[in-house]
């Protein structure tokens, strides 16, 4: 069989602008570290077709990119491909993929649940001779309790602005323009919602801030949550935008910002990627674990989760609050924010330098590709 020197990446970027810009720094990573290869793109959520398991097989590797994809249902939602893996007769490497936690406790990752199609296809990645990476040491872990060690922590692809590398922060001492972006957890928790709606006012309410709120998911006024979301917006007179279906609404919006703050996991990523100050809250265990790669001013926007049986009920009855919430969230961001403003970026300025140093880790898992 002809051997083509290129990759092929799937990758999950549909409406997410996080999953766009995932995909975007990928592709600038592997083009300077792996200039003798070409890229090609395709669906990871669509079955392969015929001619594509040709072009899949005459390439060096089959590369599985970025996102929550370590979970049950990875090779039956996430990465169908083939009916029988043995079709794909070139190694399998997965970069920066991340485990979907839902509290982000170091023990979720000890019995994290992954179903017989994850299984298999994760043993083939395993044993595909190269090293793979996550992008988080709680998918680290749930990869290293289940014996596969062929993986190393490199953080996710969108952590890396090759322009940023290695420099000196400088961050605005008085920020005015704020990009919020918004969380999804008020679609089934009335209490974060009520919290997002709390923080928002209370940003809207500072005369210093020009608050703009981010959706990272395409504004469907039919969705009746998101339309009421957006009503209320409106009403409170609060800008607000659009920037899903590609990676630019995202780059341009929080470029346009002076500091950002909200509940989205690549918001904060861009923003620590590009040297800007950024505040995460986090409504799942990917920001919790995000927290432990690059530390900086992350909070937790739940003191906790109802259990699993509480959840299958609520999802039943058509309940869906089974967020805990402290009533005095807002403010805690605030006081936070305006502490970091004060002192000039004592935690948020971290980041930098973690983000630095893991840049040597993703250098050595490109590298090694064949």
């Amino acid at each position: 069989m002809v051997t083509k020197n290129q990759y092929v990446i799937l990758t999950g970027s549909k409406n997410n602008a996080g999953d766009y810009l995932i995909k975007y720094r990928a592709k600038k990573l592997l083009a300077l570290l792996r200039p003798d290869r070409s890229v090609i793109d395709y669906d990871g959520w669509k079955p392969f077709s015929k001619e594509q398991v040709i072009e899949i097989n005459e390439s060096k590797a089959l590369i599985l990119l970025g996102g929550p994809a370590l979970q049950s249902g990875m090779r039956s939602r996430i990465y169908p491909m083939v009916n029988n893996l043995a079709e794909i007769s070139i190694p399998i490497i997965m970069l920066g993929v991340g485990y979907k936690g839902v509290e982000g406790t170091w023990e979720e990752t000890y019995n994290y649940p992954l179903d017989e199609g994850s299984v298999e296809l994760l043993r083939k990645i395993n044993a595909s001779g190269f090293m793979s990476s996550v992008r988080d040491y709680h998918t680290l872990n749930v990869l290293r309790q289940k014996g596969f060690n062929n993986f190393i922590m490199t953080g996710c692809p969108a952590l890396y602005s090759l322009d940023h590398l290695n420099k000196q922060v400088e961050f605005k001492s008085k920020p005015e323009k704020i990009g919020f972006s918004l969380g999804v957890s008020y679609y089934r928790s009335s209490s974060m919602e009520k919290q997002m709606k709390d923080l928002i006012f209370l940003l809207s309410k500072k005369t210093e801030f020009n608050l703009e709120v981010l959706f990272h998911h395409k504004i469907d006024r039919s969705i009746l949550k998101q339309n009421k979301f957006v009503e209320w917006l409106e009403k409170e007179h609060i800008n607000y935008k659009d920037i899903s279906g590609s990676e630019n609404g995202l780059i341009d919006s929080y470029s346009a910002c002076d500091l950002h703050i909200g509940y989205r996991v690549h918001a904060h990523i861009f923003c620590c990627s590009i040297s800007k100050p950024s505040v995460l809250l986090s409504e799942d265990g990917r920001g919790v674990a995000l927290k432990e790669v690059i530390g900086g001013l992350s909070l937790k926007a739940y003191t906790g989760y109802g259990n699993q049986l509480t959840l299958k009920a609520a999802n039943k009855m058509g309940l869906y609050d089974i967020f805990k919430t402290d009533p005095g969230f807002a403010q805690d961001v605030v006081n936070n924010l305006e502490y970091e403003i004060e002192q000039k970026y004592p935690r948020i300025s971290l980041c930098r330098k973690a983000i630095d140093g893991y840049y040597t880790q993703m250098q050595k898992v490109i590298s090694q590709l064949p």
